[in-house]
């Protein structure tokens, strides 16, 4: 089998309420479709989001201009190879590095192909990673700024086992909000706190602190994810775990926090931290150290991604359902045709490939 062509299309849905976080605000869903195509008919997908300013330009040039290139004529079972082709060593690597823009785009090129390998096997995708670890995978719902109290409530009643909210504006506000939460909704879920690294570390470890006894499950990206000094000091401080995570790419920056011992949970987005040939890894890893494993998913098929990499993981811990809007939206929809949800966990219903298909974008 040969890889034959790849295209990209550069899709954008509507939110009905704008997003939010401590550092950025957006009113759409966008991202970048990717399809890898085989000279036997089997076209693997991948997508890259969420994409804010509407990026999906630069990563079409990177894919189209650069990687497109070399991986065709390749066999798609040359998975490590592809990579190491496309990220590149030493000169190779000297125009775009080995980190930000060129390793989210590898990072789609590399999932397509592990789309188009499982499909070729005509299996599900988790189980080329070691099959199931478990039947289910428990889900959070992850929303978008500091939602009502009644909005939380609905998720909470309908079987979710956590749920994570936004921190990291003031850290006043942050506490009120923490405090009303628990005393309206009481315990009986896990609450993740996430600052989108919007804090200094004097305020991260005032307000962790001060949280402590709300039973907060994770302290997620609480001030720059590069200082690492300050991370480490900020960890020995409190007894809630940091996660830390989504902002990474490949392994380096994951082996630099788990040999340190500064987080507990581990974050990795397929869109960044290398595709899943890199994300396997920092699973192993991470299941090496005893630190969980709770990926960063808020595109549509790396969502789905993360959802087979916790299946067959054995330190999986918990996965990510990001809550955009007040309504069902067209993500929701996609997702919808992949997956069932019952009582606050996924399962997955795809028989072959990672359960994406193209027909599912047209909305």
């Amino acid at each position: 089998m040969k890889i034959v062509k790849v295209e990209t299309e550069s899709v954008s849905l509507p939110l009905d309420e704008p997003a939010f976080d401590s550092t950025a605000r957006w009113s759409e869903f966008n991202f970048l479709l990717v399809k890898v195509y085989t000279d036997e008919g089997i076209v693997g997908l991948s997508d890259i989001a969420p994409l804010h300013g509407k990026e999906m330009d630069i990563f079409e040039k990177i894919i189209l201009g650069k990687l497109e290139q070399k991986i065709i004529g390749e066999d798609p079972y040359n998975i490590e190879r592809i990579w190491a082709k496309m990220v590149g060593f030493g000169s190779e690597a000297y125009a775009l590095g080995r980190s930000g823009a060129i390793i989210t785009a590898s990072s789609a090129i590399d999932v397509a192909l592990w789309d188009i390998i499982s499909k070729s096997f005509n299996t599900p995708l988790y189980n080329l990673l070691g099959g199931k670890f478990r039947d289910s995978i428990e889900l959070y719902a992850s929303f978008m700024g500091q939602p009502s109290v009644e909005r939380i409530k609905d998720f909470v009643r309908n079987g979710f086992r956590g749920v994570k909210v936004k921190v990291g504006f003031d850290v006043k506000r942050d506490l009120e909000y923490v405090e009303k939460l628990r005393d309206e909704l009481g315990y009986d879920f896990k609450l993740m706190l996430d600052g989108n690294q919007g804090y200094t570390i004097e305020d991260a470890k005032f307000f962790a602190k001060k949280v402590e006894d709300f039973e907060i499950s994770w302290f997620e990206e609480p001030l720059n994810v590069y200082n690492f000094k300050g991370l480490k000091s900020l960890s020995r401080s409190t007894i809630i775990p940091i996660a830390l995570g989504e902002n990474y790419y490949i392994i380096n920056d994951f082996l630099k926090v788990m040999e340190e011992n500064i987080a507990m949970i581990v974050q990795p987005d397929i869109n960044h931290a290398g595709g899943l040939t890199q994300v396997r890894k920092i699973s192993s890893l991470a299941e090496s150290y005893d630190i969980k494993l709770a990926p960063h998913l808020h595109s549509i098929i790396g969502f789905m991604i993360g959802l087979h990499v916790l299946t067959a993981s054995p330190n999986g811990y918990i996965a990510e359902y990001p809550v955009y809007g007040k309504k069902w939206n067209a993500r929701d929809q996609i997702l919808e045709k992949c997956l069932v949800i019952d009582n606050g966990a996924a399962k997955i219903v795809s028989r072959k490939g990672i359960g994406v298909e193209e027909k599912y974008f047209n909305l």
